[in-house]
């Protein structure tokens, strides 16, 4: 294993869907929206991206199922456990062995709010574990357009009916959304996070929101921009939302936009920003899809690529 993280690092990360829902809410399923108006997607969300690329991958999960059927943390803990020979864990122990397994659980953290069961009682040391990595909730970066999506099923809905049923569900024409996030090398310490992991999670990221178009809903979603910075040993310093110093322009009205071709991003401020705070900063990552049309963006060319359609 790689070395903990040793500095604090910040990372902005920007991705858009297309005519699909990027977050449901618990009760109609219609994309997330904000009093103000504005589509929001959740940490959670973003997370369970990363989750679902690292298990594709084959790594390790502790927020996962058990051979494809639904479970609790105790089964989970429990089955995974079992499997390597030490069902009697507990305590600190039982901590250990989690953080050297579960990647999640390194990067994100865990409330390890168990339930005794009859083959299990787990007594963890500590309780809760805060996960080095934290992230804003994600905003859509601009005025969007809500649409209802109809079709037909091919299938009646009983066996008397000849024709199919209605279907129908609520999407985004077209949104560009943003996140933010800080990995506190200080929690890293406690969570065992490790400068590897995190160069996993940016990845991760990246990858992992294009492979989740599995769903209806889902498909259309392409990783646009992310930019990680990289704070020297011993900084205290972070900016706590890079989407602020962004801006977007296009000729037609936000809410009309079908696409990356509508708009560019304008990047300028985000440079004189990293710029004016030079002195904190050891280094600047990015990875840049082609589609997306810049404005001030010749600075990226000389800072680090991570290249990860390389």
């Amino acid at each position: 294993m790689s070395e903990l993280l040793q500095s604090r690092r910040e990372f902005l990360f920007l991705y858009d869907i297309k005519m699909g829902n990027p977050n449901g809410d618990p009760d109609e399923n219609r994309p997330r929206k904000l009093p103000d108006g504005t589509y929001y997607v959740t940490d959670v969300r973003l997370k369970r991206f990363v989750r679902d690329y690292l298990k594709m991958t084959g790594a390790s999960i502790l927020v996962d199922d058990i051979e494809g059927r639904t479970t609790n943390l105790t089964g989970r803990v429990g089955a995974y456990l079992e499997k390597i020979g030490k069902k009697q864990a507990n305590g600190s122990e039982l901590v250990e062995i989690l953080l050297n397994e579960f990647i999640d659980a390194r990067l994100f953290g865990s409330s390890l709010a168990f339930k005794e069961s009859k083959e299990f009682k787990p007594e963890p040391v500590p309780k809760t574990l805060t996960g080095a990595v934290q992230i804003n909730h994600g905003e859509v970066l601009h005025p969007a357009q809500e649409v209802i999506i109809r079709g037909t099923s091919i299938f009646g809905s009983d066996e008397e009916k000849r024709q199919g049923t209605f279907t129908e569900y609520a999407a985004l024409r077209y949104a560009l959304i943003g996140f933010n996030g800080v990995a506190n090398q200080y929690n890293a310490r406690k969570s065992r996070m490790t400068e590897a992991d995190y160069d996993t999670l940016l990845a991760a990221m990246w990858r992992g929101v294009r492979a989740a178009g599995n769903t209806r809903t889902k498909v259309g979603q392409n990783p646009r921009l992310l930019v990680s910075i990289r704070y020297k040993e011993g900084s205290e310093f972070q900016f706590g939302d890079l989407t602020e110093y962004l801006k977007l322009n296009g000729p037609a009205e936000a809410s009309a936009w079908s696409g990356t071709q509508s708009y560019t991003l304008d990047l300028g401020t985000l440079r004189e920003r990293l710029e004016g705070f030079a002195q904190h900063i050891e280094q600047v990552s990015y990875c840049l899809s082609p589609d997306l049309r810049l404005e001030n963006g010749e600075w990226l060319s000389t800072h680090h690529n991570l290249n990860y359609d390389g």
